[in-house]
């Protein structure tokens, strides 16, 4: 079998991932300058440019305008035939990730809760508002909807506690059975530009849906956001 022959931007790409790699750099560290490295490799600018658009594409490197190639983050797969939602596998995957509990409260669905579940307006449910961090960098912001009847007297020290998941599961005996979501890109409003410290209409992920359990009961309607740069979501084809 011949050998492929590699063009000079495929050689530099690998050499600079191999050297993210050997040298242990860090998440959002910055890579030196394209002037730095086209002298580096004794080539064109618009060579290592090249290189470093590969490893873009590859998930290896984030670009920012005006700023440079930074390490990216560890992606975080998000499986869509799973019912669980995207933090849950944020949770898994990241080991340093907090979060900060902004909001609970219960409240009576208006009409705009009651079209989206299909409930009848007026439904007690708990509204939950979170912002989970990378490390101290914000990641995504987290609403979440749940039908009071199904897990009456929850409170607050509750969800500070425990995961959610765990509170459904053994304290209510809620086994959930499918799950109903979309994902969509919107563009941050003036709360979430704040609160995820970014620019108003900012590009963010949308990821939204309904979790039903074993009777087909609406328990959970969740809508949240999150940054775009280090999320990738997987369907599998079972046909």
């Amino acid at each position: 079998m011949r050998k492929r022959i590699l063009f000079k931007d495929e050689e530099i790409s690998r050499e600079i991932e191999r050297r993210i790699h050997d040298e242990r750099m860090n998440e959002w560290d910055r890579l030196p300058s394209e002037r730095q490295l086209a002298e580096e490799f004794c080539v064109q600018r618009d060579t290592v440019r090249c290189a470093l658009e590969i490893l873009v594409k590859k998930g290896v490197l984030i670009r920012k305008p005006r700023r440079g190639y930074f390490v990216a983050p560890k992606r975080i797969e998000i499986n869509l035939n799973h019912i669980r939602s995207i933090i849950r596998d944020i949770e898994r995957v990241r080991n340093d990730n907090r979060s900060i509990l902004l909001n609970f409260e219960v409240i009576s669905m208006n009409k705009s809760l009651s079209e989206i579940t299909q409930l009848p307006a007026g439904t007690l449910c708990y509204q939950i508002l979170r912002i989970r961090y990378d490390s101290s960098r914000p990641m995504s912001l987290e609403k979440s909807y749940l039908v009071a009847e199904h897990v009456p007297d929850m409170s607050r020290e509750d969800l500070e506690q425990y995961n959610l998941g765990s509170l459904l599961k053994n304290r209510y005996g809620l086994s959930l059975s499918r799950v109903q979501q979309r994902i969509t890109q919107v563009y941050a409003d003036d709360m979430e530009a704040e609160l995820l410290r970014v620019s108003r209409n900012e590009p963010l992920i949308r990821y939204d849906g309904m979790i039903y359990d074993r009777k087909d009961r609406l328990i959970e309607y969740f809508d949240n956001v999150v940054m775009p740069d280090n999320i990738e979501f997987h369907i599998r084809d079972f046909a």
